[in-house]
């Protein structure tokens, strides 16, 4: 074999194993195993475990446009139909501790008002804030006054009279018992008191000027057909209180409530004793009830009235019409009627929510 000979096969076995190595070189790396969204079911459907943790995460909202002629909180309101469109968001975490569930709760709204239609008048609320464990909650909720009770009745326009303060910053713990029985204690941020209300119906609050707190504490009894509970509430910048009591009745299709409270002064004003949607007191005391019932398996009606030692009269009624999983199409009706002024007002309004 002569010197060229052997030169072209040394470069020809070169570069075969040289392809090899190349050839071996750009072949991809198995991919790292993936870890899929598990479900965690141990605290409610909805929610599911952050990747990488034991904590669970449940996220949530709601979609809301309203049309209506008028505004059952104002008279004279009637002047052309308003719209108002809401998004709220929902985001629920808890993960399991020696001391039972570990729980955070932030709900955050944002409103815009169709009477502007400049695109500049939306508004961003946080509505609550809190971390729960053993029953104890502390940060951002309604008021345990308000809560503790429940709303008045399943319309929109539930608060005409008002029956509570909402978002406020507090401690509270809340027993519940395997028999039925409740408890609730809460100490909470003194706002001041009640000054009167803005030019959209928003309660004005005067700057507190000391370290003392409002003391709220609550008992609930519940069976299968009834419940019954009452709370109490102390307004430290006011230097007065009101106690309020419900009682509720299951009857097959059938609910109905009434609930009454009782205001320490019925010339104040104060966070327990709201007055009503034009900033009048209750007087001594206040009224609500209420039935609902169920018609279909999508549809529901409601009606409820509420009354004052003040003679301020709130009437609603309305459908609940579910034609979809997730879809409320709802039309209301009201009357009020505030007889220190010797004015009423009627209103018809419209809802469509999307819930998920």
């Amino acid at each position: 074999m002569n010197i060229k000979s052997l030169l072209i096969g040394s470069a020809a076995a070169l570069a075969f194993v040289s392809g090899a190595q190349a050839a071996d070189a750009i072949v991809a790396a198995e991919p790292e195993p993936m870890e899929y969204v598990r479900v965690c079911d141990a605290y409610g459907t909805g929610y599911f475990y952050i990747p990488g943790t034991e904590t669970c995460l449940k996220v949530g909202g709601r979609v809301r446009f309203d049309v209506q002629a008028a505004s059952s909180y104002r008279p004279h309101s009637d002047l052309g139909w308003s719209t108002k469109s809401r998004a709220e968001i929902y985001l629920d975490s808890a993960s399991d501790t020696e001391y039972g569930p570990l729980k955070t709760k932030i709900v955050t709204r944002f409103d815009f008002d169709g009477t502007y239609n400049d695109g500049t008048h939306t508004t961003t609320k946080l509505m609550a804030a809190n971390i729960q464990l053993a029953g104890f909650l502390v940060g951002l909720a309604d008021s345990q006054f308000t809560s503790f009770t429940g709303s008045a009745g399943d319309v929109i326009n539930d608060d005409v009279v008002a029956y509570g303060q909402y978002e406020v910053n507090q401690i509270s713990y809340v027993y519940k018992g395997d028999n039925g029985f409740s408890a609730m204690i809460s100490v909470q941020d003194d706002r001041g008191a009640i000054v009167g209300k803005d030019a959209f119906g928003n309660t004005l609050y005067a700057s507190g000027d000391d370290y003392a707190v409002d003391v709220v504490a609550g008992l609930g009894f519940k069976t299968d057909a009834f419940q019954f509970r009452i709370v109490g509430g102390y307004d430290e910048s006011a230097e007065e209180g009101a106690v309020k009591a419900r009682l509720d009745g299951t009857f097959g299709k059938i609910n109905a409530f009434i609930m009454g409270a009782w205001n320490s002064d019925g010339d104040v004003v104060h966070v327990f004793a709201p007055g009503d949607s034009i900033g009048q007191s209750w007087g001594d005391w206040a009224l609500w009830t209420g039935v609902g019932a169920k018609l279909s398996d999508t549809l529901a009606a409601n009606l409820q009235v509420a009354y004052t030692d003040n003679e301020t009269l709130a009437a609603a009624a309305n459908l609940k019409w579910n034609p979809v999983s997730g879809l409320l199409i709802q039309p209301e009706i009201t009357y009020t009627k505030w007889k220190t002024i010797d004015e009423d007002q009627w209103n018809g309004m419209i809802r469509f929510q999307r819930t998920f």
